[in-house]
């Protein structure tokens, strides 16, 4: 009889702590830091990579350039496209942001679309959570959903509310797989959003995603595809110096505000039109 109830009490303590273990969902904070660390840590990191932009006004609908990306762990980020008829810099530093087109000063603000990098460069709890913060992302609340096939953490929103900012994170691999940049009001306002996919590893302790893809109200509108990579090569810190680039380029002239993100004004179609003269 004792024996019988030993049983009974054990199976009742699997079964109690197996249903907690469903039902306990990780905080926004010890998610995040897993995220980082499957991400990999490393001092720099180069990135060149195929950029696609989709849009029915350009020739076959479609235009590609190559673009070379250097993050400088934890909170440095660089973009360049160069050719025979533009080149473009992009640099974030420590929260600051320079936009320069043909040696010329044309913004001190990022565009929505700019913020795929924030879950691949903040590799500092706190620097991540304070950027997640800034993008409106409620770090209180986190649900599980699931997205493609893939079950996975959903910070900033109870599944399947989409109305907000939020993060999704593989819950098996910790990898980021879905970034919601504003979310989406069911009034005129897009559905902007960013997908992480095919994760390659470079090195044997780091991955980055292999695609990039961007979308605005379930539409296609921009992809990067990853063609080559260097993890720690020596890259000079003057490259990352907002202050330095806005010296040696020109100022804007134009007497016009930056836009600010989240305007009305659409940043896809506004980088097709500062890239668009490359291919005329």
């Amino acid at each position: 009889m004792k024996r019988c109830i030993l049983c009974v009490l054990c199976a009742f303590i699997v079964f109690a702590l197996a249903a907690a273990g469903i039902a306990y969902i990780l905080p926004a904070k010890q998610v995040l830091t897993f995220m980082i660390g499957q991400l990999g840590s490393c001092r720099s990191l180069i990135v060149s990579q195929k950029t696609v932009i989709y849009e029915p006004g350009l020739e076959g609908g479609m235009q590609e350039f190559v673009e070379t990306l250097y993050y400088g762990y934890p909170d440095r980020f660089r973009s360049e496209v160069s050719t025979s008829e533009l080149e473009q810099i992009r640099v974030v530093n420590h929260g600051h942001a320079l936009v320069v087109i043909d040696g010329r000063v044309i913004g001190e603000t990022e565009d929505q679309f700019d913020h795929f990098k924030d879950l691949l460069l903040y590799r500092e709890i706190d620097f991540l959570v304070d950027r997640l913060c800034q993008l409106g992302i409620n770090l209180e609340i986190v649900s599980l959903g699931r997205f493609k096939d893939e079950i996975a953490y959903v910070i900033g929103a109870k599944y399947p509310d989409e109305s907000v900012p939020q993060v999704w994170v593989n819950k098996n691999t910790f990898r980021p797989i879905r970034l919601i940049l504003n979310g989406n009001d069911g009034e005129d306002t897009p559905l902007k959003e960013i997908e992480y996919t095919d994760y390659r590893p470079l090195g044997k302790r780091w991955t980055y995603p292999g695609r990039i893809l961007f979308f605005e109200s379930g539409t296609l509108v921009k992809m990067q595809v990853l063609e080559t990579s260097n993890v720690n090569p020596g890259v000079p810190e003057q490259l990352f110096d907002v202050a330095y680039l806005k010296s040696v380029s020109e100022p804007m002239t134009s007497t016009k505000p930056t836009p600010l993100p989240g305007s009305e004004l659409n940043d896809v179609k506004k980088s097709i039109q500062d890239f668009k003269k490359v291919f005329e």
